[in-house]
């Protein structure tokens, strides 16, 4: 019996899963409260809307891709010639820089909770080096490893809002004011940023996809239930430290488990969960690594041979985002300004008007 080589639906729903929780620890709770105050539990809620649109236009678009056809392909395709390569060159730099900015965040995540004081390069470097082994990989074996981290992942985390039950304050959450509610767009953008993001960075590995495995139906009932994360995310930071503290922590939800005492007796389980989250990040460079160095090798490929090969251009694009992980963060008010501006906007660009002006101009032309 041969073994199956492809990505089925239920890895690729675990992978989505698994990639949500970097951006939404890092980036929602926090952000939905300082816009939305109370009622960012809701604006979770309402993200579903935008995003559900989105994961029809990019099932629609798995399905002009040929066999073995990854994304960076389709791209090259849909513009072929000095424009699509230039495209694909600039896709390249973005990818090579969140994964840098991953790696950054991620060693500031273990720094805050876990070993204060400790050097950046160290935790960003480690990471970097198994990401780079593990991008040599195929796609379908991160989301094979997405499955296996999965129950453990959510495990905790539903672990974690069951525990913060208790600590809910009323009125942290009661009543919502109409002032409160007119942010409430606004609070739905994080939701969108982090959910978009989310159905975008598997989109990578759709080479070795199973056919029918971008099913809308399916897909649309895993979105749901990652609106009801964020939604269940949200309700446990605000309602336990109220919106105006909560807009103003770096890391809320790992601040909610340093105060959490799960059994009566494990208290500072924060190092746990925090190791426990290196399995995002990880995913989610190799994921990035992989697909920037594919990205540079259709990009430059044909005119400097040493980027066609995954032995060079992988080490490559994984040296350049450890330089982004060192020198674009320097402190903590760079890093806040990655984080909370200049990622999130980037991140909709790429997702929301990049991807599908490329493959739409590609269909008009015939194409795709």
């Amino acid at each position: 019996m041969t073994q199956d080589r492809t990505i089925s639906g239920q890895q690729l729903s675990a992978t989505a899963f698994v990639l949500m929780l970097s951006p939404a620890l890092r980036l929602f709770p926090s952000a939905a409260a300082a816009s939305a105050g109370r009622s960012a539990p809701l604006a979770a809620l309402l993200a579903f809307f935008p995003a559900a649109l989105y994961l029809y236009f990019g099932c629609r678009a798995a399905a002009w891709r040929r066999e073995g056809e990854g994304l960076c392909a389709l791209l090259a395709r849909a513009l072929p010639g000095r424009v699509g390569r230039l495209c694909l060159g600039v896709l390249c730099l973005w990818l090579v820089s969140y994964a840098g900015f991953v790696l950054r965040s991620g060693a500031d995540r273990f720094i805050v909770a876990v070993y204060p004081g400790a050097p950046t390069a160290f935790f960003a470097l480690t990471m970097a080096a198994a990401a780079l082994a593990a991008a040599f990989a195929p796609y379908r074996d991160a989301c094979r490893t997405a499955k296996l981290v999965f129950p453990a992942v959510g495990g905790v985390l539903a672990l974690v809002l069951v525990f913060s039950l208790g600590k809910l304050r009323a009125d942290n959450l009661l009543p919502l004011r109409p002032e409160s509610l007119s942010g409430l767009l606004r609070g739905a953008l994080p939701g969108v940023d982090v959910l978009v993001w989310t159905l975008f960075a598997p989109l990578f590995a759709l080479g070795e996809m199973k056919k029918g495995s971008c099913s809308f139906p399916r897909l649309l009932a895993a979105l749901a239930a990652g609106c009801a994360v964020l939604a269940l995310m949200s309700l446990a930071v605000v309602g336990s430290f109220g919106a105006a503290l909560s807009s103003s922590l770096s890391w809320p939800f790992f601040s909610l488990v340093r105060n959490l005492v799960f059994f009566r007796s494990i208290e500072r389980a924060e190092a746990l969960v925090v190791a426990l989250w290196v399995f995002p990040d990880f995913l989610i460079v190799s994921l990035f690594l992989r697909a920037a160095a594919e990205a540079l090798s259709l990009s430059f490929g044909r005119r400097l041979r040493v980027f066609s090969e995954k032995r060079c251009a992988l080490p490559l694009c994984a040296a350049a985002a450890s330089a982004f992980a060192l020198l674009a963060a320097p402190d903590a008010a760079a890093l806040a300004l990655l984080s909370q501006t200049i990622i999130p906007a980037a991140n909709l660009f790429f997702s929301l008007v990049f991807l599908p002006a490329v493959l739409l101009t590609g269909k008009a032309k015939g194409r795709l």
